[in-house]
C-alpha cells in the first residue's frame, strides 16, 4: 500500500505550535491594499490560532 501523503496546500498554510495548537496567517494581505483600512492591514499582520474543532480537521490534513 502506498504512503499516505499530506495535503501540500495545508502544509504551506498552517504550522503546529509547541502546545499542539495550529497557527495560521491571515488572508487579505497580499494586494489591493489601497482599498483596505489601515486598521484591517494592521490587524492582519498577526497570526491567528485555530479553534479546537478546526484543529482536528487541519491536523488530519497535515500529518498523514
Amino acid at each position: 500500500m502506498p504512503k499516505m501523503k499530506s495535503k501540500r496546500g495545508a502544509v504551506k498554510r498552517f504550522k503546529f505550535t509547541a502546545n499542539g495548537g495550529i497557527k495560521k496567517w491571515n488572508q487579505n494581505t497580499s494586494h489591493l491594499s489601497h482599498n483596505k483600512t489601515h486598521k484591517l492591514i494592521r490587524h492582519n499582520r498577526k497570526a491567528r490560532y485555530l479553534k479546537p474543532t478546526q484543529t482536528k480537521i487541519v491536523a488530519g490534513l497535515i500529518s498523514k
